[in-house]
């Protein structure tokens, strides 16, 4: 491992949550093999994750929206931010709750779409969106959707997650 990955898993290390631990370990170890992408990578991953202008609460909900439509079971179980609760997370099927406001409604929804059939997402989508976020917020949500299905994804097919979840593993796989 680059000495730049050995810094930003030192520094991920600690916040992880110990169900985590192990999947972490063998993420890190995968990114390894192509350390240059791995670096470019990182800046943009931890920064549309946790420094964007949609904040954390909607961020969680978003990744929890995503991983409902994957029935990713570490994805479903793992909390990144102490602003969601498991009554918000119970809320996040159910895009209608009364414990949601329109604005997290919307973003739900959206993302849930993203998440289990994007082929549905269509001009009223984008219509809600616009009525709650700016431009530069509905990009921030796509581009967090990409990077959280994205890489549920690569969890999944390099066999790093539960062989539960849906998706199949392809022939091929470097593990």
């Amino acid at each position: 491992m680059t000495p730049y990955l050995r810094t930003v898993a030192d520094e991920l290390y600690p916040q992880m949550p110990q169900d985590f631990l192990p999947h972490f370990e063998r993420y890190f170890g995968m990114l390894a093999n192509a350390p240059e992408h791995a670096e470019r990578l990182f800046p943009y991953y931890l920064g549309i994750w946790f420094e964007n202008s949609i904040g954390p609460r909607l961020t969680e909900m978003m990744r929890l929206a995503i991983a409902n439509g994957t029935q990713c079971p570490l994805c479903l179980n793992v909390r990144y931010s102490d602003e969601v609760t498991e009554a918000d997370v119970a809320a996040i099927p159910d895009q209608q709750a009364a414990s949601l406001s329109p604005r997290e409604r919307a973003a739900l929804r959206f993302a849930s779409a993203f998440g289990g059939d994007h082929h549905a997402i269509g001009a009223e989508h984008f219509k809600e969106l616009e009525e709650h976020f700016s431009d530069r917020q509905i990009t921030e949500i796509m581009l967090f959707c990409a990077l959280a299905l994205g890489l549920g994804r690569i969890l999944k097919v390099t066999e790093i997650v539960d062989a539960a979840c849906p998706l199949p593993a392809g022939p091929g796989v470097a593990r």
